[in-house]
């Protein structure tokens, strides 16, 4: 039997900077919770969000749907979005439909 890994979310709120810290599995069973985080990061004044994927275990196309979604919103609203690379396992999601190339991934610069 396989078992998914749980879903989690760290947020984390510094002046208008949120980091929300994913782990686990962002599918169609967990998409509804990141679009509330962010949704609740915003409201608290959150003017940045870095979306940190580096912690999940797989992503399948509704939460690159998402990603995409929350792209396109942020420029819209005047929000900015950047996004610190999942494991190469779930990166691939983003290659093989040419979405990281249209994404504002970054570097990692937490300590």
């Amino acid at each position: 039997m396989i078992r998914s890994s749980p879903f989690e979310i760290n947020s984390e709120l510094n002046g208008d900077e949120a980091r929300l810290a994913l782990a686990g599995e962002l599918d169609i069973a967990t998409v509804q919770r990141l679009e509330e985080a962010v949704e609740n990061v915003l409201r608290r004044g959150a003017r940045t969000v870095i979306v940190d994927l580096s912690g999940l275990a797989f992503m399948d196309s509704s939460g690159l749907r998402l990603i995409i979604t929350l792209n396109e919103r942020a420029g819209a609203d005047g929000w900015t979005l950047a996004l610190i690379k999942p494991p190469r396992s779930s990166f691939s999601v983003f290659e093989i439909t040419g979405a990281d190339a249209n994404l504002p991934f970054i570097e990692d610069s937490s300590p």
